[in-house]
């Protein structure tokens, strides 16, 4: 009989390169690792530079276009945003290209739900994809009905969504109550949801305590039920 061969999975992590967002999915990483999967953090050639390095978690850089300064140095967010998705996507292309070529396998990737494009990418390489939200469930649902049309801006009413309390304007996150200010930033936070439903998983950085009724249930609720 043949002997039984378990290949270790490996998946690649990549954050949103901002303040916030790098931690939550290192963090998440680590309990990757503790229960035998092989990681590799993604970020770019920029904060690749400015972040210690360890024995225990790979790393790889990609090119952002911005590779000396990284978002300080861009024009705007939505030139930020702009760029990173057209170079970002070509260099992540390549690296996986290059990491297969190597007789590395790659399993998964762990994406920022702010990077949509990142999934487009998986799917070209048949790579699952698994969304990870960084903010809390409760503020992700009202983005989700932003996005959804449910809850129209700028806001003229007090907000009830399903699971969730109701909401004073002023009460629910400054992209929603003030709608207008942060364009480039605002665009990004409501269309997160974009292809989430192409995703093989979402995950979500919470406190299941005390999200479990407010946060989470309405997540999941929305998602599956809201056309």
């Amino acid at each position: 009989m043949a002997e039984h061969i378990t290949k270790t999975p490996h998946v690649l992590l990549f954050p949103f390169p901002t303040q916030g967002h790098i931690n939550p999915i290192f963090q998440f990483g680590k309990r990757l690792l503790s229960k035998g999967v092989k990681t590799t953090l993604v970020t770019t050639i920029y904060i690749n530079s400015t972040l210690p390095h360890n024995t225990t978690t790979n790393m790889e850089a990609i090119s952002d276009g911005f590779d000396e300064g990284g978002l300080s140095s861009a024009d705007s967010p939505e030139s930020y945003v702009e760029t990173f998705k057209e170079v970002g996507s070509k260099s992540l292309t390549n690296l996986i290209k290059r990491l297969q070529s190597e007789g590395n396998t790659i399993d998964a990737i762990i994406y920022d739900s702010f990077i949509i494009w990142a999934l487009d990418v998986a799917m070209e390489f048949g790579i699952k994809g698994a969304s990870f939200f960084t903010q809390a469930c409760a503020v992700n649902i009202i983005y989700y009905h932003v996005y959804k049309g449910i809850i129209t801006l700028p806001l003229d009413a007090p907000v009830s969504v399903l699971g969730l309390p109701q909401f004073e304007c002023l009460e629910t996150p400054s992209f929603v109550h003030n709608y207008g200010s942060y364009p480039g930033w605002s665009e990004l936070m409501f269309n997160q949801f974009k292809n989430v439903d192409q995703a093989r998983w979402v995950l979500t950085n919470t406190f299941y305590q005390l999200e479990e009724e407010v946060g989470i249930a309405s997540l999941f609720v929305a998602t599956t039920n809201t056309p």
